[in-house]
């Protein structure tokens, strides 16, 4: 035997012991720490008594059952959305407005319909995120309606993307807006000032976030008013299905 070859055989069997030391300790690793899944399985306390010792009226059982109508065969997919220990903020919100979509339909006598998978995700990812009470009840309607009648144009996609960048003051101008119909903007804009009790500024800026979703715009003086000289505003048509999806049904 050559010393190239006792040489290698050495080189070899330091490599061959050093594998042998790495697989006894992975082995050792692994006796000592169960898998992270099984583990967290053991160990987490189910979110139903998380809910229950926070004072959470709404079951989560009763709202796990009414996903199950919205999401149809999807609803496996949605289980994470409804079981984040970490973020109970969002799971709080997320419980709300399905317990408010759950009795908007309830009062209209209607069984939900599957909603298209992209929007109710969309749904419940927005409104997770929301606790001004106006725009909760909007998240809620915009649920109960898409989920109200099949091929709806309240499952618009865009919809809940729309409500997601609004803010309470903005939905208060819309809604308003909505009563009056086309108003002369800068005595509207005074008014609504002053019934909001906020500036004139801050109406411009919700006008402007309004005006760039396409749910407000200029109105032609010569539809308007003949011989006017004043701008005048008005809800656009898709404005008006906008707000339509999002308005509880009678």
């Amino acid at each position: 035997m050559s010393w190239h070859s006792i040489k290698n055989k050495g080189a070899g069997g330091r490599w061959r012991f050093s594998r042998c030391k790495q697989r006894a300790s992975v082995e050792e690793s692994c006796k000592s720490d169960p898998n992270p899944k099984e583990q967290g399985a053991k160990t987490m306390e189910p979110i139903s008594v998380k809910v229950e010792n926070t004072g959470m009226s709404l079951s989560i059982e009763a709202a796990k059952g009414f996903l199950a109508k919205l999401a149809g065969p999807a609803t496996e997919e949605l289980d994470f959305l409804l079981y984040d220990s970490v973020k109970m903020y969002r799971l709080r919100n997320q419980l709300r407005i399905l317990g408010k979509a759950q009795k908007i339909l309830e009062s209209a006598k209607s069984e939900p319909n599957v909603v298209p998978f992209r929007t109710l995700i969309r749904i419940l990812e927005g409104a997770a995120l929301e606790d001004d009470e106006t725009l909760i009840t909007k998240w809620a309607a915009l649920l109960a309606n898409a989920a109200k009648e099949t091929n709806s144009f309240a499952t618009h996609p865009s919809f809940p993307k729309i409500l997601a960048e609004l803010v309470p003051l903005e939905a208060q101008f819309i809604d308003i807006l909505a009563e009056k119909g086309i108003v002369e903007w800068l005595y509207f804009r005074k008014k609504l000032a002053e019934r909001l009790q906020t500036s004139e500024a801050s109406i411009d800026h919700c006008y402007g976030n309004l005006f760039r979703l396409d749910l407000v715009r200029l109105v032609d003086k010569s539809v308007a008013m003949v011989g006017s000289v004043d701008n005048y505003i008005e809800i656009t048509p898709f404005g008006k299905s906008f707000l339509l999806a999002c308005c509880p049904s009678e």
